[in-house]
């Protein structure tokens, strides 16, 4: 493959909606305005039917070309660039005379065929993630699809049960407790182990936008929060207690916070995000703000969703009036989510996670560092969890976040004790990614109320700085076991600390890699080109490098910066030409 398809970043999937809707019409509209003068930021493919797309851009007087694409997505980017609409045709193609503004089960069908191969392309890495345009409800179940929407088949797909749905805007970011519940359901609904995942995943939303540390506010349930009881138990009983349990994991949660009042504080800058307690608590502050700057937002998947928030609007489909501004703001927020999102699949360009650390300690003076690594574009940057007191990783984990950039903490430990701590000292320095470590059985259940990803080493990892032994078969077979473990999200390879034959070390990485659908980043010596060429080759998710930077290993060619610049620049230039070479 050239360079051109390597080095651009994933596209986002935009998916059409029911067709007899106004799905295919916004799409239109938007395209129109993101594809004038080559303005877009984000590369983006449209799954949906070929014809249904044409219709409406003609509807709509939108002077689109169409460009097919095929299931590998090759040419999407030489579409855009040559201002065209990429298009994958990911349904059935409908008839031309489908009816517009009423439930049909043809476009039911069409519909969810386009989610679903929007989440096979999120699940396998290849997508940077999924917008998404109106379902029909009564469309679906015309068609024998179970799920009322979007999220509920999201989620199952994903195979996770902890989830939520966010709205947001300009102004307001709201996680609901419950969503398509009636109200009596909802009230039930409100248990502590509810309150607190939905403070969970809310401090984890805001912190996929790069909030260091986000301020969640919990409205109450009753008027007034209950009034110290007067009003209902609720608030005082289930509610007040799982705010006290987030603040003990290190969450900034207040609340109760009558719900009257509490939306109109985040506005003013208050709180970051809100958490209401049911749908439309929750859903009429944002909208009254207005539905077309509105966007919906999935939390908890393993990969960015977002989606207007509006419906099919069936009784304008098909007469050219429909606004495509709410899905101009999804695409928007989806892009945000995406550039601080973590390697979740290999794809062919590895992700670089630039370790601030020197012989397995973090360094001295990684915060004066950090400026340089941030002005030389990386966004992935690492520490240890020895080398610096608490305080000042701590003060480094939060210029790491808030710089926009993702962060990791390496685990470095001897035994279950020390590591456990280091899993707590992930928790409490609120890192997106923990990494490294070899017991993850007991390290596991500490992780899972919290939105860490875990990648722990695969195979026998012994020593100080760490050696990884055994044979290429005993690595697999570990990496195997490891990456089915639930709350395993990928592995960390220390491929380059190999004990075996260095020969063997491209074939390592390769065959753990092809052996577990999880992302696998390459860890250890990494310290000269052919090195990031093998971690290419063999399609990890990413790599990290530490030592060999900090100490000027790489050799800097070219004019401009020396030092640490020049080394992270050498390190960008061996990642692009691995990606030519592929």
């Amino acid at each position: 493959m050239t360079a051109a398809t390597t080095t651009h970043p994933l596209p986002l999937a935009i998916t059409m909606g029911d067709p007899a809707g106004i799905g295919p019409e916004i799409i239109a509209k938007w395209a129109m305005g993101a594809l004038a003068g080559n303005r877009h930021v984000q590369p983006f493919i449209v799954l949906g039917d070929m014809g249904a797309l044409q219709r409406a851009a003609a509807m709509v007087g939108a002077p689109l070309q169409l460009r097919a694409v095929g299931d590998d997505l090759h040419g999407v980017h030489e579409a855009l660039q040559q201002g065209a609409l990429p298009v994958l045709q990911a349904c059935t193609p409908l008839p031309a005379d489908l009816p517009m503004g009423r439930v049909d089960a043809r476009a039911g069908a069409a519909a969810h065929a386009c989610v679903q191969r929007a989440i096979d392309l999120a699940l396998a890495g290849r997508v940077a993630g999924i917008v998404t345009t109106p379902l029909h409800k009564e469309a679906l179940r015309a068609a024998g699809v179970r799920h009322p929407g979007h999220t509920e088949m999201l989620a199952e797909r994903a195979g996770t049960t902890d989830f939520a749905m966010m709205l947001a805007n300009g102004e307001l970011r709201v996680l609901l407790v419950s969503i398509h519940l009636s109200l009596r359901d909802a009230i039930a609904a409100v248990t502590p182990e509810n309150e607190l995942r939905a403070i969970r995943l809310a401090h984890r939303a805001c912190r996929a936008y790069g909030i260091a540390q986000p301020r969640v506010a919990v409205a109450g349930l009753n008027p007034h929060a209950g009034e110290g009881g007067l009003f209902g138990h609720e608030d005082r009983e289930v509610i007040a207690p799982a705010i006290a349990a987030a603040r003990a994991e290190g969450m900034d949660a207040t609340g109760p916070w009558p719900g009257d009042t509490v939306f109109m504080r985040a506005r003013q800058g208050a709180f970051d995000i809100v958490v209401a307690q049911y749908h439309d608590q929750g859903l009429i502050p944002v909208k009254y703000l207005g539905v077309d700057q509105g966007v919906n937002i999935t939390v908890g998947l393993p990969f960015v969703r977002t989606s207007v928030d509006h419906g099919t609007a069936f009784d304008i489909a098909g007469t050219g009036r429909a606004d495509a501004a709410s899905l101009g703001h999804a695409v928007q927020q989806a892009q945000a989510m995406a550039a601080h999102s973590v390697p979740t699949t290999a794809t062919a360009l590895p992700e670089f996670i630039f370790m601030l650390t020197r012989h397995d300690k973090t360094i001295d003076d990684a915060l004066e560092q950090l400026p340089a690594v941030l002005a030389a574009g990386v966004r992935h940057i690492g520490f240890k969890d020895i080398g610096l007191p608490w305080a000042a990783l701590q003060r480094l984990a939060d210029a790491i976040r808030a710089g926009g950039a993702v962060s990791y903490l390496e685990v470095v430990s001897q035994d279950e004790a020390s590591e456990l701590a280091s899993a707590r000292a992930a928790m409490a320095l609120g890192v997106d990614v923990l990494m490294g470590g070899t017991r993850p059985e007991a390290v596991l259940p500490l992780l899972r109320s919290t939105p860490i990803r875990y990648y722990p080493f695969a195979g026998q990892v012994v020593g100080h700085p760490s050696v990884l032994q055994g044979t290429v078969e005993d690595v697999v077979a570990s990496a195997r076991r490891i990456a089915a473990l639930e709350g395993v999200h990928g592995l960390d390879l220390l491929a380059y600390r190999f004990a075996g034959d260095a020969a063997d070390v491209p074939a390592l990485i390769a065959a753990v890699c092809a052996a577990v659908g999880k992302p696998v980043v390459v860890a250890g010596s990494i310290d000269r080109a052919e090195r990031i060429a093998a971690v290419a080759a063999g399609r990890a998710a990413g790599f990290t490098v530490g030592t060999a930077a900090l100490d000027g290993t790489f050799e800097a060619t070219g004019l401009g910066p020396h030092g640490l610049a020049g080394q992270l620049r050498a390190i960008q230039t061996g990642l692009h030409d691995a990606a030519v070479q592929a």
